[in-house]
């Protein structure tokens, strides 16, 4: 019973906390139950009791509990799972509230084989992953389903293994933004219009100097498809989200009484966005939010709703779809796409290239303080309190010089007070 508690509280337990357990088994076995049923039954009681189900705070009164809790939320939070035996020795020993100790006990799991269950499911909350992909084609009665369905899997899993990349090797985060490289497959490859790769396998692959897209996660086709509406590049939605996610800029919710705005409406149909946006914005109960969210959502007009790159859009786009595949073909005269916009504190661009160009530039700052926010939510189950806010900004002034490295950004928050339910202290605050 000693070592099946242990295990499953991910810590010591005592004799009195095993105590009600093992009395249950004598119980049912006193009532003639077999040797199995009875210690399955209190096998199940441990797995009902609160110490299973419920973490402890590292500000746990008791020390010794403490460090057991700080094993747990650094191994959960960076693994998936529970604490091994070598984060299990250093909360015996007392050393995990060392902030050091923790530093490198980050660096040996994200750099070890369990690393996917910390990069998988933080980059897909941090950037909203779970969405639909789209997939059009221009011969939907020719359309390989199974290939489909394979390129919809690899565009979601080039922004996740993109991101491993970048956290195995400590890169610096203006490579979210803006780099010369991506994860690429035989599907990615042939998506994006690459030579032929060999297998289903993603490897990093350099750009072409004249890749329009050029590198980071905002060029990512299962991105860019996601952030589509009704069949269309959905200029709000795609501003919304980069706001939101990128530049640590988050638009308020839309109010319940807004009237929606449906480019496939006949009134709306072939109308440039930019034309619809502008009715749009005239009601006074839209205009608020959408005069910072569309400008900046422009900068993705070059993608299709299947994420590839184009130069001109038709007016309008005619859907078509055989036992669920999807083809959408473009109606009517062409135009030039129109990409440019401009950013939340009033920079303009013309080109996806200057957008990037312009956040690397100006907004990293704010990149940053948007991905330490959500590393803290995930470790700690709840977004940064005031103190928490005046923490991360500290850190992002102290991780500048060094190019704001992926892994050490997620190291800063394994080593913050937040990490501990700590308060930190306020350094404007002076003692007498």
């Amino acid at each position: 019973m000693a070592l099946w508690t242990d295990r499953a509280w991910r810590r010591p337990s005592g004799a009195a906390e095993r105590e009600p357990f093992l009395k249950l088994y004598a119980r049912l076995r006193g009532e003639g139950q077999a040797f199995d049923p009875a210690l399955r039954s209190a096998f199940q009681a441990v797995l009902l009791s609160a110490p299973f189900r419920y973490q402890l705070s590292p500000a746990h009164p008791d020390p010794t509990l403490a460090q057991y809790a700080v094993a747990s939320r650094l191994s959960f939070m960076l693994t998936g799972a529970p604490p091994d035996a070598e984060l299990l020795r250093l909360a015996a020993e007392g050393k995990l509230r060392d902030p050091a100790v923790r530093a490198a006990q980050a660096d040996r799991l994200l750099t070890g084989p369990l690393a996917d269950g910390f990069v998988r499911p933080f980059t897909t909350q941090w950037l909203e992953l779970d969405q639909p992909v789209t997939i059009a084609q221009t011969h939907i009665a020719k359309q390989d389903f199974r290939w489909a369905r394979d390129l919809k899997a690899s565009m979601r899993e080039e922004t996740i293994q993109y991101v491993r990349r970048m956290v195995a090797e400590n890169r610096p985060a203006k490579e979210l933004v803006q780099s010369d490289w991506t994860m690429m497959n035989d599907a990615l490859a042939r998506h994006y219009g690459y030579p032929a790769l060999p297998d289903g396998t993603l490897r990093p692959v350099t750009l072409r100097p004249d890749d329009p897209r050029g590198g980071g996660i905002l060029g990512h086709a299962g991105i860019q498809s996601m952030l589509c509406w009704m069949g269309d590049n959905w200029v709000i939605y795609r501003g919304a989200w980069v706001l939101r996610h990128v530049l640590d800029h988050p638009p308020p919710p839309p109010p319940l009484e807004v009237p929606e705005l449906n480019p496939n409406d006949g009134k709306n149909r072939g109308k440039p966005f930019r034309e619809l946006l502008k009715i749009h914005q005239e009601d006074g109960r839209c205009s608020v939010c959408h005069r910072t969210t569309d400008p900046a959502g422009f900068a993705f007009q070059n993608f299709d709703i299947s994420g590839r790159w184009r130069d001109v859009e038709h007016g309008h786009y005619a859907r078509g779809e055989l036992d669920g595949r999807i083809s959408w073909l473009g109606v009517g005269a062409t135009r030039p796409v129109d990409a440019a916009g401009r950013l939340p504190r009033g920079e303009e661009f013309k080109t996806f290239a200057e957008f990037k160009a312009q956040v690397v530039a100006l907004y990293q700052p704010d990149l940053v303080r948007g991905v330490l926010k959500n590393l803290t939510v995930y470790a700690t189950g709840r977004p940064p309190d005031a103190a928490g806010l005046r923490a991360i900004a500290r850190t992002v002034e102290q991780l500048k010089p060094t190019e704001y490295r992926t892994r050490d950004l997620i190291k800063a928050v394994v080593a913050s007070p937040a990490f501990l339910d700590e308060t930190p202290a306020d350094p404007r605050r002076s003692t007498p």
